[in-house]
């Protein structure tokens, strides 16, 4: 596969590039400039830097930088005791150890949420008032009991499998 050949942009791509920049859309600079929108994006792609991965290693390289700039210009003056300098060192330092992939688990208590999970799904308050019906209020505590009351080994399995003759109808 071929590299990219950049191709270096006219007198006509940079006033173009110019009038994009200034917030013009692509057909109001296609207007202005008397040719059709796709001639514009053709200028404008011509006018910025080719998208490759050291162009972007270069640019993140390049950011890494300016937020360590930065941040030891803001970092100096909250440790002589400016609060507001203390914050935005602190959103720096946020910005760069996001970008370096470092970031904290934000946790977030919404306590609707909270609440809806404590309450037992639809399911379950259908299932208890069936069950009320059929077992009585205390039927929580007759299924314990028979939980209990089940082999806490295979073995009584194990034999039930082997003659099913002897088994015996708990219903």
């Amino acid at each position: 596969m071929q590299d990219i050949v950049e191709q270096i942009p006219s007198e006509e791509d940079e006033r173009i590039y110019a009038l994009w920049q200034s917030g013009k859309t692509l057909r109001t600079c296609a207007r202005e400039m008397g040719i059709s929108p796709l001639e514009v994006e053709y200028a404008i792609d011509r006018c910025l830097p080719p998208f490759s991965s050291a162009s972007q290693l270069r640019a993140y390289k390049r950011d890494l930088q300016r937020l360590d700039d930065v941040g030891s210009y803001y970092y100096t003056k909250a440790m002589a005791g400016d609060l507001d300098s203390a914050h935005i060192y602190a959103r720096i330092n946020e910005r760069r150890s996001s970008m370096s992939g470092w970031s904290s688990v934000n946790v977030r208590l919404d306590p609707v949420a909270a609440q809806t999970a404590e309450r037992p799904s639809q399911h379950e308050r259908i299932k208890d008032a069936i069950m009320r019906l059929a077992k009585g209020p205390n039927w929580r505590q007759l299924v314990d009991e028979r939980l209990n009351d089940l082999p806490t080994n295979g073995a009584a399995s194990d034999e039930s499998r082997e003659n099913p003759d002897n088994c015996e109808n708990q219903d």
